[in-house]
């Protein structure tokens, strides 16, 4: 029976050197979210808090998501269970295996051949050689890699050492299964399979946790979630509960603002109300700030977001079958040692029907892998071409952030007054609205 039991745990990482900083700068350079204090046991010494009293029960069946900003302790807390950070007070009770899933390739050597890295990679992650040597036909099945396994990984795509690592994390045995985000995929067709194949490899594990920023992810794979803020667990209970308290939180919590320094500081002021906003097609470097800084580390801005037809036209009216492009532009506020872009097409909340936000498609690519520098400026043009999302009126939410996704440097959505995405019905007699577009026919009989 696999159980996980958390007694009023606390989490202190110490911060040396403070002698020779001001609290001011030191905080601004280390702080992660958590509380700054003196050490209770050393008064020379400051530590930043980042667990503070958590206590909860799992039992088997529990599918838990941490949500919560960045800094709020859902990968600390993750890794306090996996045994990595040690509480200074208070009790961590584990009954069964714990695999931690927070690289999908741990020691991944890319001059080794992927042969080579199943077994490096596998044996990181506890598997015996003998287990994995068992999971090998499995492995070489699934990940569709065939000869190239036999090469070395700095041969492969992207796309090739995700297979790889998907492979060979999910042919594990969990009884508690943390996960730090998801996984992604290469192609569709392995998409479609890697979602069986993940579905069976969460249904094995007999208690998860999964830290992610993504709603729907949490929404289709948990039954419980915890939210977190500055390393306190504000409330745990049923998804949807959780997730309508959380979002009522942000918009109405604590806005921020960016330093001369490029670090985002807490302020007493409130965000602007999205009805107050104007949308500037030029700029929303400067829209609503507090917002998007009560949100997000603030170490990247988007500076520009604009919607153009095939001609360059500005505009957010689109038949099906035409083809728009997003063109974004942001700068580096700070030094960021990668960057990744989630751009998500949603259908917008109705309060007349009840029908809640919901995500109906995400994209996500990797920018840089290459660490930035302060003040560096790019952009980039996402394409959807041949549009085939049926009439209605759909909302974007669009973030810059960690390529690892496990934290967000700045986020727009209807908090820069965005103009919704339009798409209009080619014959305006014609009554229909839905996400995507399906040739029907009638037959009518009088």
């Amino acid at each position: 029976m696999a159980r996980v039991e958390l007694k009023n745990i606390h989490v202190d990482f110490p911060i040396y050197g403070t002698q020779h900083l001001s609290l001011r700068n030191t905080i601004y350079r280390r702080a992660t979210g958590g509380a700054i204090q003196r050490d209770t046991q050393n008064r020379d010494r400051m530590v930043v808090r980042a667990l503070s009293g958590i206590s909860m029960d799992l039992v088997q069946g529990d599918r838990l998501g941490l949500i919560g900003h960045n800094g709020a302790g859902k990968s600390t807390l993750l890794k306090a269970i996996a045994g990595i950070y040690e509480p200074v007070s208070g009790s961590i009770m584990v009954q069964g295996r714990v695999t931690p899933l927070f690289d999908m390739m741990p020691g991944l050597d890319v001059e080794d051949t992927g042969y080579e890295n199943i077994f490096t990679s596998g044996m990181l992650l506890g598997m015996s050689r003998e287990f994995i040597e068992r999971k090998i036909p499995e492995i070489e099945e699934f990940s569709e890699l065939g000869e190239y396994l036999s090469l070395p990984v700095r041969t492969y795509s992207a796309g090739m050492t995700t297979r790889l690592g998907f492979a060979l994390v999910t042919a594990l045995d969990p009884d508690v299964l943390l996960m730090d985000e998801g996984f992604g995929a290469a192609d569709l067709r392995f998409a479609e399979r890697s979602a069986e194949r993940m579905d069976d490899f969460i249904g094995r594990s007999r208690i998860m946790i999964l830290a992610s920023h993504s709603d729907s992810m949490i929404s289709s794979i948990c039954n419980k979630a915890a939210w977190l803020n500055e390393g306190h667990l504000v409330e745990l209970g049923p998804v949807d509960e959780i997730f309508e308290k959380y979002h009522e939180s942000v918009h109405r919590g604590p806005a921020r603002k960016v330093m001369e320094e490029g670090i985002a500081e807490v302020v007493d002021a409130e965000p602007v109300s999205a009805s107050s906003l104007s949308y500037n097609e030029h700029s929303i470097a400067d829209i609503n700030l507090a917002d998007r800084r009560s949100r997000t580390t603030g170490e990247v801005i988007i500076t520009r977001l604009v919607a153009k037809d095939e001609t360059g036209f500005t505009r957010w009216e689109y038949r099906p079958g035409e083809t728009v492009n997003f063109e974004i532009a942001y700068k580096a506020v700070t030094s960021v040692p990668n960057l990744a872009l989630l751009f998500r097409i949603c259908l917008p909340e109705d309060q007349v029907s009840g029908r809640p936000l919901q995500v109906i498609s995400e994209m996500r690519e990797v920018l840089s892998v290459e660490r930035m520098k302060a003040g560096t400026c790019g952009s980039l043009k996402l394409t959807l071409p041949n549009l085939e999302l049926a009439p209605n009126k759909f909302s974007l939410y669009v973030c810059l952030g960690r390529s690892n996704y496990s934290g967000f440097f700045d986020v727009v959505d209807v908090n820069v007054a965005l103009p919704e995405l339009v798409v209009t019905n080619d014959h305006p007699s014609a009554v229909g609205a839905g996400v995507i577009l399906l040739d029907y026919t009638i037959k009518q009989n009088m």
